[in-house]
């Protein structure tokens, strides 16, 4: 029987996330090969992928050859940060491309928001894995490899807190925090 699965922030070709990340690999490479092997490993041929943004960075040229490896009847792009236009990422091979979708009472979005509804998510990739009914299905929390719903509502809840490292102001993780970027904090000492 076919499954659904999610993922996100996969960042194929882009040697950058390995140091941002902390990504355990020695090069892109090696990356993109150790994440097809892990995607390939979960999913099947007849199952379906929600990619919840940032496929791959470089040259776009090269990622319909990335697609292409990757397991999956049906992949469907949920558009992230640096994914490119709609047309480009169907050029890609995904099947559907959406800014947001609403799955069986969960809504799909690539940046993490405070939301009533259900909310899968990337973007923040190791940041937190969950926070109430928001949960970051991004590669860098799930061992480079995506997840069935059944897997990600098991994920153990994160700290919905963290420290400003400019001021050191405690900030929730879903609420607007515009005002503390880039260390232009609100009430900081000049």
């Amino acid at each position: 029987m076919a499954k659904i699965f999610f993922t996100s922030d996969t960042h194929f070709n882009h040697t950058n996330i390995i140091k941002y990340c902390g990504r355990p690999f020695e090069s892109v490479e090696e990356m993109n090969r150790e994440m097809i092997g892990q995607w390939n490993a979960a999913v099947g041929q007849d199952d379906t992928v929600f990619h919840l943004g940032d496929f791959a960075l470089g040259e776009a040229s090269e990622w319909p050859k990335i697609f292409q490896q990757l397991n999956g009847a049906k992949k469907i792009l949920i558009r992230g940060n640096h994914d490119r236009a709609v047309k480009k990422m169907i050029e890609v091979g995904f099947a559907e491309v959406h800014s947001e979708l609403e799955w069986n009472g969960w809504l799909l979005k690539h940046k993490p928001f405070k939301t009533p509804k259900k909310l899968l998510c990337g973007h923040i990739h190791e940041r937190w894995r969950r926070l109430g009914w928001a949960i970051n299905v991004g590669v860098d929390v799930w061992d480079f490899t995506p997840r069935t719903i059944e897997e990600l509502v098991q994920a153990e809840q994160s700290s919905s807190e963290y420290k400003c490292r400019h001021c050191g102001v405690l900030l929730g993780w879903l609420e607007d925090n515009n005002a503390h970027y880039g260390g232009r904090c609100v009430g900081k000492s000049e």
